[in-house]
């Protein structure tokens, strides 16, 4: 794709984020910028509510933010792990999806396998953002520590929010407290995941299954250089076999696919395309055959054709929701990680200060900081270069 060609294709979202940076320029007044790139609108908006929750509630969300501490930190070990995983996958594992990538709805990032759409990136990231923040504010609250200001923050033409307590204040307090606040973002954006979840399973799920009939499946991404795209398979083409058994839905082609090896033939068809693919070892278990498709979903029909228009609305609700539950979970995670300003950083350093004193305990965590921007950065940006360069 020319760069006038993506341009083009690209226009309202490259205006949409030209007007937000316009704005954040015209009234840079108001703001409050730190590290050229973050601008701070400070409100008071919210602050009542989350008082008044905190208020009412006061010992359960005590309670809560004890909780927060322990599933922080297994939630710190698990990103830990997850991204010294992901650099060894990176160098030794050929072709091995990236485990790091920025977030820009509506923008496609060169290497990463996923893909944000643009309005329900917008709007499910200011939901995680919101539900991140509050979770630091109420649990403040409870603890009697003042929220000082609410607001808006814009990372470069991101829209976000955040919560300030007075740090004063959060200094005085023991260092159960201070986790426990640190650690509330964090495990508010797990709850989130999970509400949606149990939503997804007890209510949505049946009402779909209910309404739909699954009669096949298709592939929202195919794989360059891999066995499908070598076989001609196309990307959101309904299939409906796999070696001559009905395929209707993702349970079943997962079923058929967990038995073939590397190296075997599979025939994946529909009524107008026929194709043989030679299957090749998984990236993540070389034992198991690999296609290399991405995104499977199930082709869905409604039964009553008069429910389309509320169920379309419905089902534009669900994906939003799917994007606000991997969002929460990933940005909760994210926070986790041992670095710098984050809130899993915060704990740490907290940590350490405790355990080697002072000054030796803020040395050492400098070190950890900068050991771990560097690893993301390489996780982020060699992806993009290898996709780029054609590597």
């Amino acid at each position: 794709m020319s760069f006038l060609s993506a341009i083009l294709e690209y226009k309202f979202i490259i205006l949409f984020y030209a007007i937000i940076v316009f704005i954040v320029v015209y009234f840079r007044k108001k703001f409050d910028f730190q590290a050229k790139f973050i601008a701070l609108y400070r409100t008071k908006f919210g602050i009542k509510f989350m008082e008044r929750f905190a208020n009412r509630h006061s010992e359960l969300v005590r309670i809560i933010g004890l909780v927060a501490i322990g599933a922080a930190y297994m939630g710190m070990i698990f990103i830990v792990f997850f991204i010294f995983k992901g650099f060894y996958s990176l160098f030794f594992i050929p072709d091995a999806p990236p485990v790091l990538s920025p977030v820009i709805p509506g923008v496609p990032i060169p290497g990463s396998p996923i893909f944000v759409p643009f309005w329900y990136g917008i709007i499910a990231l200011f939901i995680v953002v919101v539900f991140h923040e509050a979770g630091h504010g109420v649990v403040a609250l409870a603890n009697k520590v003042k929220v000082d200001h609410t607001g808006i923050v814009f990372f470069g033409p991101l829209i976000g929010a955040f919560v300030e307590p007075d740090e004063k204040e959060l200094k005085k307090k023991s260092d159960v407290v201070q986790y426990s606040i640190f650690a509330a973002g964090p495990f508010a954006n797990m709850i989130l995941t999970a509400i949606i979840l149990l939503l997804f399973v007890l209510a949505f799920n049946p009402l779909i299954d209910a309404n739909y009939d699954s009669v096949g499946i298709y592939f929202k991404e195919i794989q360059e250089g891999y066995p499908a795209e070598l076989a001609g398979v196309l990307p959101n083409e309904v299939y409906t076999s796999l070696n001559g058994e009905e395929i209707l839905a993702v349970n079943d082609f997962v079923a058929i696919l967990d038995d073939v090896r590397p190296g075997e033939n599979v025939t994946l068809s529909n009524s107008n395309y026929s194709h043989v693919i030679t299957t090749e070892g998984s990236p993540d278990d070389p034992s198991k055959g690999y296609l290399g498709v991405m995104g499977i979903q199930n082709k869905v029909v409604l039964r009553n054709p008069k429910l389309r228009i509320p169920f379309k609305g419905f089902m534009w609700f669900y994906g939003l929701l799917q994007w606000v539950a991997m969002l929460s979970l990933g940005i909760g995670l994210a926070n986790l990680l041992p670095l710098g300003p984050v809130d899993g950083g915060r704990m740490l350093s907290l940590s350490l200060q405790k355990i080697k004193g002072k000054d030796k305990g803020i040395r050492i965590f400098t070190k950890i900081t900068a050991l771990f921007i560097l690893l993301m950065l390489i996780l982020v940006f060699v992806p993009i270069i290898k996709a780029v360069v054609g590597l």
